[in-house]
């Protein structure tokens, strides 16, 4: 199995793909659209091709997804803005969102990586 970290990552990937809204935690806001065909042109198509595309696998996603649910409020939301909703932030900015202290922030994202990481490698255990 992988890395607790990139399964995190994998994750954070995962829910914010709108591209694959069947498998994704999308809102329903986000999918609709009329006509998605008049929303392609051609020139997309190659800058397309020569992009890095994302990939993360749904199976490990939905995986991390059980698991978060099962930690603490706090710690849920502290990954959450980590790796979902602030992934560009700096952990500074993140708890000023959050309306906390940084370093009360810091502690808790800690203990939900560790607490996170405990339950990814028992539940790697179980699967193997």
């Amino acid at each position: 199995m992988i890395e607790p970290a990139a399964a995190l990552a994998q994750w954070g990937k995962w829910l914010n793909d709108s591209g694959s809204w069947r498998g994704t935690t999308f809102s329903i806001e986000g999918r609709y659209a009329s006509d998605p065909e008049r929303y392609r042109f051609a020139e997309d198509a190659e800058t397309a091709r020569s992009r890095v595309q994302v990939r993360y696998s749904p199976l490990i996603a939905s995986q991390v997804e059980q698991l978060v649910n099962q930690l603490l409020q706090g710690e849920k939301a502290a990954l959450r803005a980590r790796h979902v909703h602030y992934p560009h932030l700096a952990n500074e900015d993140i708890a000023r969102r959050l309306a906390m202290s940084a370093r009360a922030f810091d502690t808790l994202l800690l203990a939900a990586t560790v607490r996170f990481g405990r339950a990814w490698r028992e539940h790697s255990r179980k699967a193997a």
